[in-house]
């Protein structure tokens, strides 16, 4: 899709100047289910459009529905893990815990810009965040056949929690990618320690968004699904206790034994 991306970008923007191919006629029609098509086929058309500020409210709106619907889905998956009204928490979760996201990053990228100088626009950040944002719930979705290939061959439990990190990993690569060409669109003047200063902050608050909406699996001796737990810990040390747990170490401590029924 990324390798794509290139090819198709430098044939819109080669086609810009006449009219034709991917150039800004378009990128003007493109709307709805276009638009999300445009966004996986020619991304640098999209991201011209943000840097040139045309109708963002209409992309912004496309891009929205398109985390909800993308993040529901990939929710329901990761709550297939336990089945029953899991499904529906989690669907409902991180559609939230996304625009949660978006919405406290997105004013941190127009201050670190003005900060350092460069021209900020906080409408043209928020978009340029939802867009980031929309394709990474587009790569989670293409992920979910992975996630139900883990349940339909029940991987333990702590192996699902760090297939679950590292496809949640991999979708929040993909949207750090769309910001760092965003922002080399709209200026090169230290787009690198921009890029660097709100990657910082999007994982900060994108991982912190996904440790207070837990749980998304549930573990196996819960005997309740709740909709969220008591915030515990750290996102750090749930995944370091997931990967010692997966290799068969456990700490006591941390998980006791259940006390024999008298």
């Amino acid at each position: 899709m990324i390798g794509g991306d290139a090819v198709m970008g430098g044939v819109g923007e080669a086609g810009s100047g006449t009219g034709t191919g991917t150039g800004t006629g378009q990128i003007e029609r493109a709307s709805g289910l276009g638009l999300v098509d445009q966004l996986l086929r020619d991304r640098r058309s999209v991201l011209a459009r943000i840097e040139r500020g045309e109708r963002l409210a209409e992309l912004m709106r496309v891009f929205v529905l398109t985390i909800v619907v993308g993040a529901a889905i990939t929710g329901a998956a990761m709550g297939s893990f336990r089945g029953g009204m899991q499904i529906v928490y989690a669907a409902a979760k991180l559609p939230v815990a996304l625009l949660v996201t978006a919405a406290l990053c997105a004013p941190a990228l127009t201050a670190i810009g003005r900060a350092v100088g460069r021209p900020a626009s906080l409408a043209t950040d928020v978009a340029l965040v939802i867009t980031a944002l929309a394709t990474g719930a587009l790569v989670m979705v293409a992920l979910v056949p992975v996630m139900l290939v883990a349940r339909a061959i029940e991987l333990p439990y702590h192996a699902s929690i760090l297939m679950t990190v590292c496809c949640g990993g991999l979708s929040g690569l993909v949207s750090i990618a769309v910001m760092a060409a965003g922002l080399h669109r709209v200026s090169g003047k230290d787009a690198g320690l921009v890029l660097a200063l709100f990657a910082t902050v999007f994982t900060a608050v994108g991982a912190q968004a996904a440790w207070t909406s837990r749980p998304w699996l549930v573990r196996p001796r819960t005997p309740d699904v709740p909709f969220v737990r008591a915030v515990e810990g750290s996102l750090y040390d749930a995944v370091l206790g997931s990967t010692r747990s997966a290799r068969g170490i456990y700490l006591r401590d941390e998980a006791p034994v259940p006390e024999a029924a008298p």
